[in-house]
C-alpha cells in the first residue's frame, strides 16, 4: 500500500462529494475514479479502499442526518453559550457566534447559533467589550432563517451556515447574563476559548495596533484586528495565503522547535512526545483551520513514522489526512481554504522531485513553483471571485522569503518577550523596528496592487468550461513532468484559456437584470458580445445620524455585498454609462464605491441633480478621477440616443434633483419596450402621458418603489404594461408596494416581480441567435 493510498484518499473524497452534492457530475468523477482503482488490478488496495470508501459513506451519512436543526419558529427564550473568539462588537451592533443550551422547556439541545444585537448605550457596549471568556447568557429574541441568495450569483449566506450546520439567525431583544455560581471552577478557566481570549488580549496590550495584527494572524490565525484595505490588497496580488497559518508556518515552527532542543541536548525521542503534544495544543489555541489542521496532522503522521522507523511518504501522510479530515468534516469540502490548500500541497508532493527539482537556481526554481502553483489556483480562485491575478507569481518570490525568515521570526520573537521582556528597552526597540517593517510592505503591497492589468475578471464560468479548464491544466502539466507534447499543450492551454477568461465578458446572449439592493434602484443593461454595458442607478442605504459610539466602522455596503460582485459575475471590467435618475442616496449611494472597482467611462443624470450635495461631492470626485460626466435634459437631447437604444423622455426642464425631476428612459431591449421611471410620483407621470400619448410599453419599471405616490391610474391606464417591476426592500419601513398601486396593475393583468418576494429579476435575449431552451424572465427566488 505504500505509496498507492492516494487512491483511496481520492475514493473517499468522490464519495464524499456524491453524498453531499447529489451531483451528476460528482457520480461520473467517482465511476471513473472507481475504473482506475480496479485498473490498477491490485487487491489488497482495492480491498483497503472500498474499506475506507464504506467508513467514509458512514461517517458522512451520519454527518448529514444530524446537520438538521431541533429549535422550533416560535421559541423566544434561550440559554446561549457564547464563545468570546466569535464575538464581533461594531459600532451600535453586536454578533457573536454561540451554542443553544436550552430553549424554552427543551433543555437537551446543543445547537450553533449566530446572534445579532442592537446596543442600547455607549455604557453597554463598554460592557460587552470586556467579555472574554466564556459565558452563558439568557437571551429573548425571534428565530430567524439565514437569508437565502437574493441576487445572481451572489454568496449564498444561507447555504454557507448550512455547512456549519448553523441553521438559524436570532434577533435578539434582551440579552442577561445567567448567573451560575457552580460553573465558574478551576477548568472551566482552562476552557482552551478562554485561555485563546486571554493570549489575544496579551497581545493587544503589550504591542502596537499594526504588530498585534500580525502577531494575532500568524501565531494564533486571528484576522479581525487587521484592515480590511491591506487585507484586500494582499489578496489582490495573490499572497493572502501568508495571512493564514499554513503547512509553511507549521514546518517553521516544528524546525525551529527541533533545531533549539537538539542543540540544548534534548534527545530525538524526547522531542518528538513534546511535538505530539504541543502541536495539538497549539491547534486547539488557533481554532483548527483547515489549513493548520492539514499541516499539523500531515506533520503528526510523518513524525510517528519516523519515531517508529518506518517512515511514511509524503504522498500517503497528505492522503491519510485528507481522509481522517473527511471523517471529522466532510462538510469542508466546499471551502475554498480546503481546496486551496489541499490541492497545492498535492502538487508540491507530486512534482517535488521531478517538475519542481530541474534548476540548479533557487530563483528559477522558485519562478517556476510559483507560475504552476498560481496556474493550478486560477480555476478555483475563478469559481469563487470571478476574478484572478497573475502578480502572485512575482510577489510570492519577493514575500514568502521575506515572510518566513524575517517576519515569521520577528513576531515569534515579540510574542515570547511580550511575557519575558516587556517594558524593556530592547523589546521597545525590536517592536518599532517589526513596526517599521510591517508599514513598509503595507505600503509595498498597496503599491503593487495598483499595478494595471494584474487582474483578470471572468466571471461565473458555464461548468462545462470550468471542467474543460482543469483537464487542459493537467495535460499541460503531465507535460512539462514528461518533456513531451510541451507546444502543443501549451497552444492549447492558452486557446481554453483565453476562452475561459472572456467568455463571459463576450456572452452571445444580453441581459436586462434588475438587482435586489433592498430599498432603492439598481438595474443593469449588457448586451450580447459585449458591445456596451449600462447602469440605471447603484442603490445605497439611506444613512441616519448616529452618535459616534454608534457608527460602525465596517458595515457592509450594497456595492461591495451585491452590486459589485453580480457585475463581476457577468466579467464585466467597465460600465459604458451609469444613469443616476436622481440624487437621493437610494440611487446614487453606491456610485463612488463602486467606480473604485469598475471603471466608469460616463456618468449621465439629469441637469438640477447637482443640487444635490452627495451627488454633487461624488460627481467631483468621478469627475476629478477620469470619469466623463453628462448632465441632460429631454428637451436638448431628445434625437440622442443613450445606452442600448434608449431615449430620454424626462425630465423637460432642468430641476431640482428631486423625485419628479426624475431621469426617465424609454427604449427597446431585446424584444420589448421598457420605460424606465425612476422615482417621478403622480405630477410627473401626468405630463409624460401628456407629452407622449402614444408610447407602446411592455415592461415598466415601477416608479417610487410601488409607492401610492406614483403609478397613478390614468397613467397605467394609458400605457397599458404587459409586466411590471418592483424594486424595494423586504418587510421595509415604508410598507412599498402600496396595496393600490398592485390592485390596478392587477385590474389590467399586469405581470408583476417584486424584488422583495422574488429576488432579482432577469430577462436574457439575443439578437441573433434563436434559442428556445432559455426563459425570456427569471427570478431568484420563485
Amino acid at each position: 500500500m505504500k505509496g498507492y493510498v492516494l487512491f483511496s484518499a481520492i475514493s473517499c473524497l468522490f464519495c464524499t462529494i456524491v453524498l453531499l452534492t447529489t451531483h451528476w457530475v460528482g457520480f461520473f468523477l467517482l465511476f471513473m475514479w472507481l475504473i482506475r482503482l480496479i485498473s490498477t488490478r491490485r487487491k489488497k488496495l482495492i480491498i483497503y479502499s472500498c474499506l475506507l470508501m464504506s467508513v467514509t459513506v458512514l461517517f458522512v451519512g451520519i454527518e448529514k442526518y444530524n446537520n438538521q436543526t431541533n429549535l422550533l419558529i416560535g421559541e423566544q427564550l434561550f440559554l446561549i453559550e457564547l464563545d468570546p473568539n466569535k464575538l464581533k462588537i461594531d459600532g451600535d451592533q453586536i454578533q457573536f457566534g454561540g451554542t443553544v443550551k436550552k430553549a424554552g422547556e427543551n433543555s437537551a439541545i446543543s445547537e450553533k447559533i449566530i446572534v445579532f444585537y442592537r446596543l442600547s448605550d455607549e455604557e453597554e457596549k463598554n460592557s460587552w467589550e470586556k467579555k472574554k471568556e466564556v459565558e452563558e447568557f439568557i437571551v429573548t429574541g425571534s428565530l430567524t432563517k439565514p437569508e437565502k441568495n437574493r441576487n445572481l450569483n451572489q454568496f449564498d449566506y444561507q447555504q454557507y451556515l448550512h455547512r456549519n450546520k448553523i441553521h438559524w439567525t436570532l434577533e435578539a431583544e434582551t440579552i442577561d447574563t445567567y448567573s451560575n455560581i457552580q460553573r465558574q471552577t478551576f477548568f472551566d478557566r482552562l476552557n482552551v476559548k478562554n485561555i485563546r481570549q486571554a493570549i489575544l488580549v496579551h497581545i493587544e496590550k503589550a504591542t502596537t495596533n499594526r504588530v498585534s495584527s500580525y502577531i494575532k494572524t500568524l501565531l494564533f490565525a486571528d484576522t479581525s484586528s487587521i484592515d480590511d484595505q491591506v487585507m484586500s490588497g494582499y489578496k489582490e496580488i495573490g499572497i493572502i495565503h501568508l495571512l493564514s497559518i499554513s503547512g509553511l508556518h507549521i514546518q517553521f515552527f516544528i524546525a525551529g522547535l527541533t533545531y533549539i532542543f537538539w542543540r540544548i541536548g534534548v534527545t530525538r525521542e524526547k522531542t518528538y512526545l513534546f511535538l505530539v503534544l504541543f502541536l495539538p495544543v497549539y491547534g486547539s489555541l488557533t481554532g483548527w483551520g483547515i489549513s493548520i489542521f492539514r499541516a499539523i496532522v500531515t506533520s503528526l503522521i510523518s513524525q510517528t513514522g519516523s519515531y517508529i522507523r518506518r517512515p511514511i511518504s509524503g504522498l500517503d501522510t497528505w492522503s491519510w489526512t485528507l481522509i481522517i479530515g473527511l471523517w471529522i468534516d466532510p462538510y469542508q469540502i466546499f471551502s475554498i481554504g480546503f481546496q486551496l490548500s489541499y490541492l497545492l500541497s498535492l502538487t508540491l508532493i507530486l512534482f517535488s522531485k521531478s517538475l519542481f527539482n530541474r534548476s540548479k537556481s533557487n530563483s528559477v526554481n522558485g519562478l517556476y513553483i510559483s507560475s504552476v502553483l498560481t496556474l493550478i489556483s486560477i480555476p478555483i480562485l475563478s469559481f469563487h471571485f470571478f476574478e484572478f491575478s497573475w502578480m502572485g507569481i512575482v510577489a510570492n518570490l519577493i514575500f514568502v522569503p521575506l515572510f518566513t525568515w524575517i517576519v515569521m521570526p520577528l513576531t515569534i520573537m515579540l510574542f515570547i518577550s511580550s511575557y519575558l521582556f516587556s517594558g524593556t528597552l530592547l523589546f521597545h526597540l525590536s517592536m518599532n523596528l517589526t513596526e517599521k517593517l510591517l508599514e513598509i510592505i503595507e505600503w509595498t503591497v498597496s503599491k503593487i496592487s495598483l499595478f494595471p492589468y494584474s487582474t483578470f475578471v471572468t466571471g461565473k464560468v458555464p461548468f462545462g468550461l470550468f471542467i474543460l479548464t482543469i483537464i487542459v491544466v493537467i495535460i499541460f502539466l503531465i507535460a512539462l513532468e514528461e518533456q513531451k507534447k510541451i507546444n502543443r499543450s501549451l497552444v492549447l492551454l492558452i486557446i481554453v484559456f483565453t476562452i475561459f477568461i472572456y467568455y463571459q465578458k463576450y456572452d452571445p446572449f444580453g441581459e436586462v437584470l434588475m438587482l435586489d439592493v433592498g430599498q432603492g434602484d439598481a438595474i443593469l443593461i449588457k448586451e450580447p458580445f459585449g458591445a456596451g454595458v449600462y447602469l440605471i442607478d447603484t442603490g445605497g442605504k439611506v444613512a441616519f445620524e448616529k452618535e459616534d459610539w454608534q457608527i460602525r466602522e465596517n458595515q457592509s455596503t450594497v456595492a461591495s455585498r451585491v452590486l459589485i460582485p453580480v457585475i463581476k459575475s457577468l466579467g464585466v471590467t467597465q460600465i459604458d454609462q451609469v444613469f443616476i435618475t436622481h440624487g437621493d442616496e437610494d440611487h446614487m449611494g453606491e456610485l463612488e464605491e463602486l467606480a473604485q472597482s469598475i471603471t466608469v467611462k460616463e456618468l449621465i443624470f439629469p441637469e438640477g441633480t447637482t443640487k444635490k450635495q452627495l451627488f454633487y461631492d461624488t460627481a467631483k470626485i468621478l469627475e476629478k478621477n477620469g470619469v466623463k460626466l453628462k448632465a441632460i435634459t429631454a428637451k436638448n437631447n431628445q434625437k440622442q440616443l443613450f445606452g442600448p437604444s434608449l431615449t430620454v423622455l424626462w425630465p423637460i426642464e432642468v430641476g431640482e434633483g428631486g423625485n419628479n425631476d426624475s431621469l426617465v428612459l424609454y427604449g427597446k431591449v431585446g424584444n420589448y419596450y421598457w420605460l424606465f421611471t425612476g422615482d417621478v410620483e403622480e405630477a410627473g407621470e401626468l405630463e409624460l402621458v401628456a407629452f407622449y400619448p402614444h408610447l407602446k410599453v411592455d415592461i415598466l419599471k415601477v416608479g417610487h418603489h410601488g409607492s401610492q405616490t406614483s403609478t397613478s391610474e390614468k397613467f397605467i391606464q394609458q400605457i397599458k404594461p404587459k409586466i411590471a417591476l418592483i424594486s424595494c426592500g423586504l418587510n421595509n419601513r415604508y410598507n412599498h408596494p402600496n396595496g393600490d398601486v398592485l390592485g390596478r396593475l392587477a385590474d389590467l393583468d399586469t405581470t408583476i416581480y417584486r424584488t422583495d418576494l422574488q429576488g432579482s429579476f432577469r430577462y436574457t435575449y439575443s439578437n441573433y441567435l434563436n434559442d428556445k431552451t432559455r426563459k425570456d424572465f427569471q427570478t431568484i427566488l420563485e
